[in-house]
């Protein structure tokens, strides 16, 4: 018995979101797929501008060491990120290669293997908080508290990355147009399968989410915040696997995508509050 099969063989689960709903925001996704690469120039554009201004009204001065050392960091993390990155692309993109196969059918089997009613019911929940929606939610909602406490330099850097981030991710899909797995019935997928929205989307939003809280947190908040973003986010990201939505590859391709993105997100961050 396949994976999709033993999966498909669960008790249903409803989504949170109604599948009417769902199905309207994919068909609206994929509608305006070709403009994603112009809005993405689009917003790119605006964050150059935004920080050309901000440079001139704040020329960073000489930091401590250890702020040159975390900017350093940061850099060489979102480095490291692209690198693979553009590695996994390219063996998934070349047949995939004979590995990536390998990788993607032990997780197809994991998955079989631990597939239960009430597992697959957990994984759509968890997936829902993956979801545009769910995202989109918390986006607008964290832009407004931070608009509302006069952080704009942070509300602006926190929507437009999440935003170029998601951008990406669809202009990413369509350049590479990787089938999906077989389809599962009673979930709506929107777009191609590499890399996994869900995964790029819940460590962009997630990640930055727990990296803006812990800035206010002490030591202890800061370890709790980050293993529970981390728990959230890997639980999403397996969630997909486990739906049969998505091969293990694309999950990984996601995650380093969003990581490399929320890496120099980061750096500009550090560099705006090393500039103020």
């Amino acid at each position: 018995m396949s994976a999709l099969t033993a999966v498909e063989s669960a008790a249903p689960a409803v989504p949170v979101v109604p599948l009417e709903v769902t199905a309207s925001i994919s068909r609206t996704q994929t509608a305006l797929d070709p403009f994603a690469p112009w809005a993405l120039a689009a917003v790119l554009l605006c964050g150059a501008w935004a920080l050309a201004r901000y440079r001139q009204r704040n020329r960073p001065a000489g930091g401590a060491a250890s702020d040159d050392a975390r900017l350093v960091a940061t850099a060489w993390v979102a480095a490291t990120l692209a690198v693979v990155w553009a590695a996994l692309a390219w063996a998934v993109h070349a047949g995939p290669l004979p590995f990536v196969r390998a990788m993607d059918a032990w997780a197809a089997h994991g998955a079989q293997a631990v597939a239960t009613p009430w597992l697959r019911t957990l994984a759509v929940r968890l997936s829902d908080m993956g979801d545009i929606v769910a995202l989109t939610l918390l986006t607008l909602t964290v832009t407004a508290v931070l608009l509302w406490r006069r952080r704009h330099g942070v509300a602006t850097v926190w929507l437009l990355s999440i935003t170029a981030n998601s951008l990406a991710v669809r202009v990413l899909k369509n350049l590479f147009e990787r089938a999906r797995p077989d389809p599962v019935p009673g979930l709506v997928t929107s777009g191609y399968s590499f890399p996994s929205g869900h995964a790029a989307g819940a460590l962009m939003v997630y990640g930055l989410l727990a990296w803006l809280l812990c800035q206010r947190a002490s030591p202890r908040g800061r370890w709790l915040i980050g293993v529970a973003a981390a728990l959230l986010i890997a639980a999403i990201a397996a969630s997909r696997v486990l739906l049969g939505v998505h091969y293990l590859s694309d999950v990984l391709g996601g995650l380093l995508w969003a990581g490399m993105v929320l890496a120099v997100t980061v750096g500009i961050l550090q560099w705006a509050r090393r500039a103020a």
